[in-house]
């Protein structure tokens, strides 16, 4: 990855490379980045955690999750690249910005965005739980590690190395997804194969074998309407800064419907990972003792030999990298080009060549705060990878459903009705999730309720404005 880092060095020449990778690679490959990103450490470690320590109810989580990103994405990917490609524009908070003609759009955005800061914990939380459970360094040393060698590859090439060893990343999960896939279907590892391995789970988990759809009492999937509502917090999924600022980087906006074809394949097929919980209640046993979340590797270590069993330890290394470079580039970005690019720069008299090296040099070097900060603060693990993860996704979701994907789909989207609906979903999240309001403690049930309050608001308040010239906002040809 190191040395990945040097290539996306090479082709790194200015901000806008270190940004976005403008146009420079095929759809294959940024399929294999986007799947990427979306399948994080939290698919690898924290959706089989769930399944391993739940049973069956959890898996409406990886198969549902997947299926509404890739709508979701296929509504403003497209947009999102023209905007890119038209107007230079390089993070999701600059297309909104620019989207809506609204610089307050824009700054909101982008501390609303550095929410994402929770997704880059989790990742270091299981990057250390890998660590620890399969070479059995020690926990706080593996943070160490993960963050010294993500902070000189995405320093480095910024863009560029994350599009380059995501790629690469992409291929690994895939394989050891495969993997997973073959080894539950067979029943590896379990006497009797797949039909012992059903018994077993009968046998450890009763309340979550195969006969159960849904887990009475539980917040996240005690009912149909639960899981509707994760489906739901999962539509603007793929608009996330880390993931919508992917969609410049394509060659060609003529390669779109290739790209949507390329990652609808890799990423619903995925989160296969979460049937690794479900074996590992058969080979580990039910109550093993382990942290849920530990499950993948200490099923690694239970079924194959040691070599192997590193090779795969690296996959789903993988994954937690895959999606951490991206997370990291995109909060410098918000430092770099959202508040010092296109906030403090018109407001001063600063040379266009001093500001571009300015800029640059805060992209890079923000890169190593961030990482630090996310050292620091996964030091004490959560007990929930997926459940974590969420609790800042959630608002970024709830912020951006109705001016992303009502901007895409609907014309008469008026600017008005963007802010307020940013506005109002994120506070909704919030009030919905947090004890101090009603204390609704599901992350994704929040940000489902969230995400259809905001997409109405967007609605109804455009309806309302429409008519106001103040209103009018750039059209997608610009």
């Amino acid at each position: 990855m190191i040395a990945l880092g040097f290539v996306g060095m090479k082709r790194t020449k200015d901000a806008d490379d270190f940004a976005t990778a403008r146009s420079s690679y095929s759809p294959l490959t940024m399929a294999l980045v986007i799947a990427a990103g979306i399948a994080s450490g939290s698919t690898f470690m924290g959706i089989p955690g769930l399944a391993y320590s739940i049973g069956t109810p959890s898996l409406w989580y990886p198969l549902l999750y997947p299926i509404a990103t890739v709508i979701g994405m296929m509504f403003v990917a497209k947009v999102i690249k023209k905007y890119g490609d038209n107007f230079g524009t390089r993070t999701i908070p600059e297309f909104i910005g620019e989207r809506y003609n609204s610089e307050f759009l824009r700054i909101a955005l982008s501390i609303i965005s550095i929410l994402l800061i929770f997704y880059v914990i989790s990742q270091f939380v299981a990057a250390g739980t890998m660590f620890q459970t399969m070479l059995g360094v020690e926990y706080g040393t593996g943070l160490i590690i993960t963050g010294i060698v993500l902070g000189i590859y995405v320093f480095l090439g910024g863009s560029h190395s994350d599009i380059i060893t995501d790629a690469v990343q992409g291929f690994l999960m895939l394989c050891i997804a495969m993997i997973i896939f073959v080894s539950f279907f067979t029943g590896f590892g379990v006497e009797g194969g797949f039909s012992g391995m059903m018994d077993a789970i009968s046998q450890e988990r009763p309340e979550g074998d195969f006969n159960s759809f849904f887990l009475p009492g539980d917040m996240t999937y005690g009912a149909f309407w639960l899981v509707a509502l994760l489906f739901i917090a999962h539509l603007p999924f793929s608009i996330q800064p880390h993931l919508g600022n992917k969609f410049m980087a394509v060659k060609d906006g003529k390669d779109m419907k290739k790209l949507l074809m390329y990652t609808t394949i890799f990423a619903t097929f995925l989160p296969v990972m979460a049937l690794g919980g479900m074996l590992g209640i058969a080979v580990v046993g039910g109550d093993a003792g382990i942290h849920p979340d530990s499950i993948i590797p200490v099923l690694f270590s239970e079924l194959f030999p040691p070599i192997i069993a590193a090779f795969l330890a690296v996959a789903v290394l993988s994954a937690i990298m895959s999606t951490s470079d991206g997370l990291i580039v995109s909060l410098s970005q918000i430092v770099a080009n959202d508040l010092f690019r296109k906030t403090i720069v018109p407001r001063i008299n600063m040379s266009e060549m001093r500001a571009a090296n300015w800029e640059l040099g805060l992209s890079r070097y923000s890169t190593i705060v961030v990482i630090v900060l996310a050292v620091l603060f996964a030091w004490n693990p959560p007990e929930s990878l997926a459940v974590f993860l969420w609790i800042g996704i959630g608002g970024i979701m709830a912020a951006t459903a109705g001016p992303i994907l009502m901007g895409a789909l609907w014309k008469k989207a008026t600017r008005t009705g963007a802010i307020v609906s940013l506005l109002v979903g994120n506070v909704v999240y919030w009030i919905v999730y947090l004890p101090i309001g009603i204390g609704f403690t599901n992350p994704f049930g929040a940000s489902g309720i969230a995400v259809m309050v905001s997409i109405l608001v967007m609605f109804v308040v455009s309806l309302m404005t429409g008519n106001n010239k103040k209103n009018q906002v750039v059209s997608d040809n610009g």
